[in-house]
């Protein structure tokens, strides 16, 4: 074996071992790739899919543009999965102001029983504000003694004040959450099948990432052809 003054072999030698090194090395990368990229979207939820899209592509073309491997399997899949979850989300966003009756009826009598609660307690701070002014009013009349008093009763006053608008703010608020329920439409039974049916096939298509290997369906490929060139 002959070696120049740099180290390196003869040049036909080199060449032969460079590129043998390097597809080697290209492919243990693009399987490393792949498993990462498959193990990422089996993760990602279906309500999620869409938004990886993007990051997908990127890292397909990558591994297109390193050559030496057929990724046509993987790239029919994605497409078929990405089809899947568009139609996913468009489904579920042209209702997604909507809910089940279940969901509905649940919100609404929550909302209910906490305004029933709030006005009950509102109701009380109001008599206790009530009391208050008037120990307040009362007590005025002798500054001087109950000066002291004064200033606990303003402190008290003020803070059973803020507390009392604390509470009407939460029904106004409650009030308009109520509305909000009662005025929006329950999802048809028509709509929920839908739904699952297009989540059961987005499911399945990354079900079919789980297991694909494109190195194998490449070396198949490889060998398929070799056989049909020497039985030709």
């Amino acid at each position: 074996m002959k070696v120049t003054a740099k180290g390196s072999y003869n040049g036909a030698f080199s060449v032969f071992v460079g590129e043998n090194f390097l597809k080697n090395h290209k492919r243990v990368f693009l399987r490393q790739l792949w498993q990462d990229l498959r193990a990422r979207i089996v993760r990602t939820s279906i309500d999620s899919i869409s938004s990886i899209q993007e990051d997908v592509q990127l890292v397909i073309g990558t591994m297109r543009d390193l050559g030496d491997i057929d990724i046509s399997c993987i790239e029919e899949l994605l497409k078929s999965l990405f089809s899947q979850a568009k139609a996913y989300d468009e489904v579920g966003s042209s209702n997604s102001e909507k809910a089940s009756k279940e969901i509905l009826g649940r919100q609404l009598d929550e909302a209910k029983d906490s305004l029933h609660n709030t006005q009950a307690r509102e109701h009380k701070e109001t008599l206790q504000v009530q009391v208050t002014n008037n120990d307040l009013e009362s007590n005025k009349k002798e500054r001087v003694a109950f000066k002291v008093r004064v200033g606990q009763l303003k402190s008290l006053l003020k803070r059973q004040r803020e507390l009392l608008y604390t509470f009407q703010t939460e029904i106004r608020e409650i009030n308009e959450e109520i509305d909000a329920i009662e005025n929006t439409s329950p999802l048809s039974d028509e709509f929920v099948e839908k739904l699952c049916a297009s989540a059961e096939l987005l499911e399945d298509a990354k079900e079919k990432l789980k297991d694909l290997d494109p190195l194998a369906w490449a070396r198949f490929r490889f060998f398929f052809c070799l056989f049909h060139f020497y039985d030709s």
